[in-house]
């Protein structure tokens, strides 16, 4: 069985990102951008007034009080013609721009106004409350890079540049296959031996929490023409997540055909929950075949689908970043491959103190309801004693450039 740290890596490294395409900007948000951003203009274009108040000359200012002759007003988005000389002023509001011959303005507060005259109580310096042409962009400034994501702030980056449409990769088009004669669609009444499709459920929301694009493809039967039927509709898609039919029973299909179709990469992964994880090709699309049991196909997602959906979209921050924990009630239970165990983690009186989840078997689903870590248990029948510390990989943290 491959180690954990393996797999990835032999997963990563069969995954490039997508190819780019052009959206418009309202779209393009928390995509990673595949172009570079060069300022075209100066930000501001033009010096303008930081404040409501007066243009001025600051030499009329240096023996205040002084009255000043007002000759006009400029409202923002309004050029006006008209220039200050000595003696004069020129009423104005924020953002609008400075008119010729002023070098300062003075805030209206500390100005006693009529309609021809203002009266200035306090000196001023010159270039107050002015904001230059290019103060906080210059024309030619590169803004972005290839790889950067655009958030919200990326994103009025790009709406003072002018971008109105930019090149980002595309977000990947997973598939969704339920497998086994035992599943049924959530809307069924069960009947005896039957349980729920809440796989493809849970993957669907993980993967587009992951920034990709989910469809349920159904559930495959038991059969190797319901497989090959269900799986050559997924290869139209950018990846497969199968949840089920990857072990070892007579009935696991899932690593036949992708053997006959395709590449099996490798099948099993010395971990717990989660160690029947299949990985390879069908057509050339990449298939990642999780367990059924639904905390062994959510943890393994989180671990292994989770890059691989963000590497796909061009992301180099691929993994979650681990911590050191303390483990307030231990975990005693035993196993030989590694194991991670669903536990919240909270920071107490200056240290993160992790507290499990309950009982950690793999059909649990209970387990992950306010799990935000999984607590790391080495390999080897390991123990962890209560209050003694472990690694915790951190599931509500930003993901790292690096594998720890």
């Amino acid at each position: 069985m491959l180690s954990v740290e393996e797999a990835l890596k032999r997963i990563l490294a069969a995954i490039t990102p997508l190819e780019s395409v052009r959206l418009p900007l309202q779209d393009a948000f928390d995509h990673i951008l595949a172009q570079e951003i060069i300022a075209h203009d100066d930000n501001p274009p033009f010096a303008n007034s930081a404040m409501d108040g007066f243009a001025l000359q600051s030499q009329d200012t240096q023996h205040t009080p002084v009255r000043l002759k007002v000759i006009g007003d400029i409202a923002a988005g309004h050029v006006s013609g008209q220039t200050v000389t000595p003696g004069t002023a020129m009423r104005i509001m924020t953002g609008a721009p400075v008119p010729p011959g002023a070098d300062a303005v003075i805030q209206i507060e500390l100005t006693n106004p009529s309609d021809e005259w203002v009266e200035v109580l306090q000196p001023v310096l010159r270039g107050n409350n002015i904001r230059p042409a290019g103060e906080d962009i210059q024309k030619g400034q590169k803004l972005l890079s290839p790889g950067d994501l655009i958030g919200p702030w990326e994103t009025g980056i790009l709406a003072t540049l002018g971008y109105d449409h930019v090149e980002v990769i595309r977000k990947p088009r997973v598939a969704i296959l339920g497998t086994g004669d035992e599943v049924v669609e959530i809307s069924a009444e069960l009947q005896p031996g039957q349980i729920r499709n809440s796989n493809s459920y849970l993957l669907e929301a993980a993967v587009r929490k992951a920034g990709g694009i989910p469809t349920r493809l159904g559930i495959a039967r038991d059969t190797v023409e319901s497989l090959r039927e269900k799986l050559n509709e997924a290869i139209t898609y950018d990846l497969i997540l199968t949840s089920g039919g990857v072990s070892v029973g007579d009935f696991d299909l899932v690593k036949d055909i992708m053997q006959e179709q395709g590449e099996m990469n490798f099948w099993r992964i010395n971990m717990r929950p989660g160690k029947p994880v299949a990985f390879g090709h069908i057509h050339g699309v990449p298939l990642l075949g999780l367990p059924g049991n639904p905390v062994s196909s959510a943890v393994t997602f989180e671990l292994f689908g989770r890059p691989v959906v963000r590497k796909l979209q061009g992301h180099t921050r691929l993994y979650r970043p681990q911590i050191e924990v303390i483990v307030a009630d231990g975990v005693q239970e035993k196993a030989q491959r590694r194991h991670y165990v669903r536990a919240h983690v909270s920071l107490e009186q200056g240290r993160f103190v992790a507290h499990t989840t309950g009982k950690q078997g793999s059909n649990l689903l209970t387990s992950l309801l306010n799990a935000n870590a999984l607590v790391i248990v080495p390999e080897g029948g390991t123990q962890i004693l209560p209050g003694q510390p472990a690694r915790a990989l951190m599931l509500d943290w930003p993901e790292v450039e690096t594998l720890e």
